[in-house]
């Protein structure tokens, strides 16, 4: 399974024609995934067996929204494993939440490909500032990258009004995932001042697309998704969710003298009293049983076909 990650900030209009055009053109192709249309533009997360119908979509989407430029990130899943349970195309006040829209009104700001970033990290002339969630950066950052411990995006501005580590006159490197919350990263830096501000291209999965040797990266990226994390050749990696909080697990954190399966992680164990103790025990006896029941249920299916044609 191929999961396709894009995103363009551009002018559209015709917002509710834009969301039929692309509910109609994925589910023709049984694509599965998440879309978001906005009047700033489009971001998008699309999964397939085959990797040119994914590269169709994409290419389909770009001509129908009159895009400049479109440039889908290929990644894999196990087979076993279905990043998307549905199709969800929806339209939403901005493609990336963070409270303030896309201001097409300013200069384009500088970006760098993944040579020039291993450059810049090299010379270590940059703050490098992951704009990504503190849970995302523990799982896997660029080497002597820094995080303002936001739990999501619409706090970054207000780290940036509050914090006093950055001088105005330093040099930054901004990442993120795909690239999208940086585009308004750094719009916001450029607002307060920020004198020279650089984004890496197309974020850490272009990096991982782009480089295979010398790279600067550790560890895994979140994505979200069910394949949780990617490994630095963009396959699924080891990552599982904390069935308590949500929040990521590497395998290290597995291994916590506070993590109970089910029941806690380090992240989350102060949040265990009694009763959520008891909340918890259930809801996993719950899990137990439905997919005990999903197991007994293939079971009789598979038995039921023994002979048959496949």
């Amino acid at each position: 399974m191929y999961v396709a990650s894009f995103y363009r900030f551009a002018k559209i209009e015709e917002l509710v024609s834009a969301r039929d055009f692309v509910e109609d053109l994925c589910a023709q192709s049984d694509v599965l995934g998440t879309c978001i249309l906005a009047n700033e533009g489009i971001n998008a997360a699309l999964a397939h067996a085959n990797a040119g119908v994914l590269e169709t979509i994409a290419e389909r989407i770009k001509t129908c929204l009159a895009l400049q430029e479109l440039r889908p990130t290929l990644s894999r899943a196990h087979p076993d494993t279905l990043p998307f349970d549905k199709l969800l195309v929806q339209i939403r006040p901005e493609i990336v939440s963070c409270g303030t829209p896309f201001d097409f009104t300013l200069p384009a700001l500088p970006k760098v490909n993944s040579n020039q970033w291993n450059n810049l990290l090299r010379a270590n002339e940059a703050v490098v500032l992951d704009v990504r969630n503190q849970y995302e950066h523990d799982l896997g950052r660029f080497r002597a990258s820094i995080q303002p411990e936001t739990e999501n995006f619409r706090e970054f501005n207000n780290f940036l009004q509050q914090q006093t580590e950055i001088d105005y006159d330093q040099s930054v490197a901004l990442y993120c995932t795909g690239g999208i919350r940086c585009e308004k990263a750094a719009q916001s830096m450029f607002k307060l001042g920020f004198k020279s501000v650089v984004q890496l291209d197309r974020g850490i999965l272009g990096y991982l697309e782009e480089t295979t040797d010398d790279s600067f990266w550790e560890g895994e990226c979140f994505v979200f998704d069910q394949r949780v994390a990617l490994n630095e050749t963009l396959l699924e990696g080891s990552a599982e969710l904390c069935l308590a909080c949500g929040g990521p697990l590497s395998p290290n954190d597995k291994v916590h003298p506070l993590y109970e399966y089910g029941l806690s992680c380090s992240a989350c164990h102060h949040e265990l009293t009694p009763a959520t103790r008891a909340r918890r025990s259930e809801r996993l006896r719950q899990l137990h049983l439905a997919r005990t029941r999903e197991r007994k249920s293939t079971a009789e299916c598979n038995a039921s076909s023994e002979g048959l044609p496949v």
